[in-house]
């Protein structure tokens, strides 16, 4: 009999996954963390290319393949959807998804714009779903290791964070967008606003600065948050490779610096040793241990449990649609300052031509502004 119980209890703790865009994120990232998660049944799968959605097959015999989503919703009992596809597509699923009353987690950017972003929010408040974004940076190892710290009696109160994000990608518009801008901050600086977010808090005001030659960008990012905390982002595609590095600054001098999401070094202004005593320039040092697993390190996994965990006990997940306002807020603002740089480039470019063509129109500052590309 007890066996019995714990078997019906596995049994419902089972969630039932389906797959949308089987690309490279899904096959790389999202479909072997899956197979590592406990309790997860991928029942069915869908591409609009069919030979795309056959490799899901390479990993397991027994799923459905489908081209249209409509139809597997239809056809296929599903707790939950883990889609990876553009955003536009995100914010059409998942709207769907929410509609069929359906768990929806989608890659990230889970759309646009923040006017999309809160359309999604009041639809998954109103349906009670749980809903998640994949932003696995601040579910990877080291950034739960930064937290740990953090929270730790002794670290004090955060003062500043401050965030480098080296990018030499994209330099063009992206999923049919006109701004290489916008694009820019919604496929790579999305992350790292984000840990902005997570260990600054609640945001007071933020400014912004851009700098675009031809598409390559500079942007910098200056944050106030309620609680005294600031926060610096150094990020754009005008670097030749890439690189992360984060650091905490606390009120008790205590600084601890991450390096490219893989090594901590806590530096502590006074460090009492056995062996050495008092040493005012003590560092402690950590990395991921060799037998980490590569998803659970890189967060794919560990966010990926936490959603499901969500579902079976009718909690929150912490990177849900609502969680990633205060983000969008902030691509927002930097996305205006980035409009404002384009048309002072046109109408400088327009004051130049008007220097030859005392006829031109008006209109022509809009394909001006086209041109400048933010």
């Amino acid at each position: 009999m007890i066996s019995f119980l714990r078997h019906m209890r596995q049994f419902m703790s089972n969630v039932r996954v389906g797959l949308v865009g089987i690309g490279a994120q899904t096959q790389e990232n999202l479909l072997p963390s899956l197979l590592q998660t406990p309790d997860i049944h991928v029942a069915a799968a869908c591409d609009g290319v069919a030979e795309r959605a056959r490799l899901v097959h390479r990993h397991i015999k027994d799923v459905e393949l489908y081209d249209d989503i409509a139809k597997m919703l239809t056809d296929t009992k599903l707790d939950a959807l883990v889609v990876a596809c553009p955003p536009q597509a995100h914010r059409d699923i998942a709207t769907l998804a929410m509609s069929r009353g359906v768990h929806v987690f989608v890659e990230k950017p889970p759309c646009f714009t923040l006017e999309e972003l809160l359309s999604l929010t009041e639809l998954s408040r109103k349906s009670g779903l749980v809903t998640g974004v994949g932003m696995n940076f601040r579910f990877a190892r080291p950034i739960q290791h930064l937290r740990l710290i953090r929270s730790e009696p002794h670290f004090g109160r955060t003062a500043h964070i401050q965030l480098n994000h080296y990018a030499n990608k994209p330099r063009a518009p992206m999923w049919g967008l006109d701004s290489t801008l916008r694009s820019f901050l919604l496929a790579q600086a999305i992350h790292t606003i984000d840990l902005a977010m997570l260990f600054g808090g609640d945001v007071k005001e933020t400014r912004s600065e851009v700098q675009n030659d031809n598409g390559s960008l500079i942007v910098e990012i200056n944050i106030s948050f309620k609680n005294g905390a600031t926060a610096s982002i150094l990020t754009g595609t005008m670097f030749p490779y890439f690189e992360f590095e984060m650091k905490l600054i606390s009120d008790t001098s205590t600084m601890v610096r991450l390096d490219n999401l893989s090594d901590i070094t806590l530096h502590e202004p006074d460090h009492v040793t056995r062996a050495g005593g008092n040493d005012k320039r003590w560092r402690g040092y950590w990395r991921p241990g060799p037998l980490d697993s590569g998803y659970v390190r890189s967060g794919y996994q560990s966010e990926l449990q936490s959603f499901f965990d969500a579902i079976r006990t009718g909690g929150k997940f912490e990177a849900d649609f609502a969680n990633l306002i205060p983000t969008y807020e902030v691509i927002e603002q930097v996305c205006e300052k980035g409009d404002r740089l384009a048309a002072d480039v046109a109408i400088d470019a327009l004051n130049l031509l008007q220097g030859h063509k005392p006829d031109l129109q008006a209109s022509d500052l809009g394909q001006a502004k086209v041109n400048a590309n933010v």
